[in-house]
C-alpha cells in the first residue's frame, strides 16, 4: 500500500516521444499500454502527443485501444505548434473519430502551448473555450510575473519547465520557487515537465550515461508546492515562503518515514517539512497536477527505492 495515493494517482504524464527518450509512435504507445496494464498504472497521466501528430495517433494505437462502450478512454493532452487553426483541426478530427468507443476508447481533453507574451496567453483562451484544460508553458525569469498574471486572468493554467537534455537548462530552484509561489498567490494552478525522473533532488545524470548535474526531485517538487499551496494567497510570495520552497525543492538527503503516513524531511538548518504526508501531498497536487516524463519506469522505481510505495 503506498504511503501517500494522493501523493502519485496519475502524477506521471507520459511523455516518451520526447528526448531524451525519443520513442518512435508506436513503441511510446505500446509502453503506455504495458504501463496502463501494470500494477503501478494507477500512477499514470495522460499521453503527451503534438497536436500534428494525433491522425498517426489514430491509426497506431487501434491495436492498444480500449473498445467497447463501459472503455474507460485513453486521455492524450496535445502540444500547439506553429499552427493554431492545424491544431484545431487535428484535435477536433481525433476527438469525432473517438467518440465512437468501437474506434478506440480515446480523448484529447488537454492543451499545452509555450508563450512568450500576453498575446499569446490570449489566444490560448480559445482552446479553454472549447473545453479543454489549457496549460501556458511561461519561461522563468524576466517576464514570468506578467505572464502569470496573463494566465490568471485568462482562467488558464501555468507550466514550468524543469529540465531538459542538458544539465544547463535545469532552471535554478529559486527561479521555480517564484513560478510555484507566484502561482498560489494567483489561484493558478500548474503541471511541470521535463528532468523530474529523480524522486530526490541531486546531482543526477541527465539521462543514462549523460552529463553530471543538479536536478530536482519530483518528490521535492510536489512537496514544496504543499508548501506553498499551504500558505495560501496572501502570504504565498514573502520571502519566507519562498526560501523555505526554494530550500526543499533542493534538498538531496532522502525524507526520514515516522510510521507509515509521516514524513520528516530534514535540510541544511533542520526539518523542513513535518507531518502527514497527505496533509502535504493533497496540497501539493493541488497546485502541481500533473509532470510531464519521457520516463515511466525511472520515476517509479525511485519511488520505490526511498520507500514511497511500501
Amino acid at each position: 500500500m503506498p504511503r501517500s495515493h494522493a501523493l502519485l494517482a496519475g502524477l506521471f504524464d507520459y511523455a516518451g516521444l520526447f528526448p531524451p527518450a525519443g520513442q518512435p509512435l508506436e513503441e511510446a504507445l505500446a509502453s503506455y499500454a504495458r504501463y496502463r496494464a501494470s500494477r503501478d498504472g494507477w500512477m499514470l497521466g495522460r499521453f503527451v502527443v503534438p497536436a500534428s501528430q494525433l491522425e498517426a495517433v489514430s491509426a497506431a494505437a487501434l491495436r492498444y485501444l480500449p473498445t467497447g462502450d463501459a472503455s474507460v478512454s485513453w486521455r492524450f493532452s496535445a502540444l500547439g505548434g506553429p499552427d493554431p487553426q492545424a491544431d484545431v483541426a487535428h484535435v477536433s478530427a481525433f476527438n469525432g473519430r473517438h467518440a465512437d468507443a468501437l474506434a478506440g476508447a480515446a480523448i484529447v481533453d488537454t492543451f499545452e502551448v509555450k508563450v512568450t507574451s500576453v498575446e499569446d496567453v490570449r489566444a490560448a483562451r480559445a482552446w479553454a473555450s472549447r473545453g479543454f484544460e489549457v496549460y501556458c508553458e511561461v519561461p522563468l525569469g524576466g517576464d514570468t510575473e506578467r505572464l502569470l498574471d496573463a494566465v490568471a486572468h485568462a482562467g488558464l493554467h501555468a507550466k514550468v519547465r524543469t529540465g531538459g537534455t542538458t544539465i544547463g537548462s535545469v532552471p535554478s530552484a529559486d527561479l521555480v520557487a517564484e513560478f510555484l509561489c507566484g502561482c498560489v498567490a494567483r489561484g493558478v494552478v500548474s503541471k511541470a515537465t521535463a528532468g523530474l525522473h529523480h524522486a530526490v533532488s541531486g546531482m543526477h545524470a541527465s539521462w543514462p550515461g549523460g552529463e553530471h548535474g543538479p536536478m530536482i526531485g519530483f518528490l521535492n517538487l510536489v512537496l514544496a508546492a504543499g508548501i506553498a499551496e499551504g500558505a495560501g494567497r496572501a502570504a504565498a510570495q514573502s520571502p519566507e515562503v519562498c526560501a523555505t520552497v526554494s530550500h526543499l525543492l533542493g534538498v538531496s538527503s532522502a525524507p526520514s518515514w515516522l510510521g507509515h503516513s509521516v514524513v520528516e524531511w530534514r535540510g541544511d538548518h533542520g526539518a523542513v517539512i513535518e507531518g502527514p504526508l497527505d496533509q502535504f501531498a493533497v496540497a501539493g497536487r493541488a497546485l502541481v497536477r500533473s509532470i510531464g516524463t519521457c520516463s515511466f519506469e525511472e520515476p517509479v522505481t525511485e519511488a520505490r527505492g526511498i520507500g514511497l510505495l511500501q
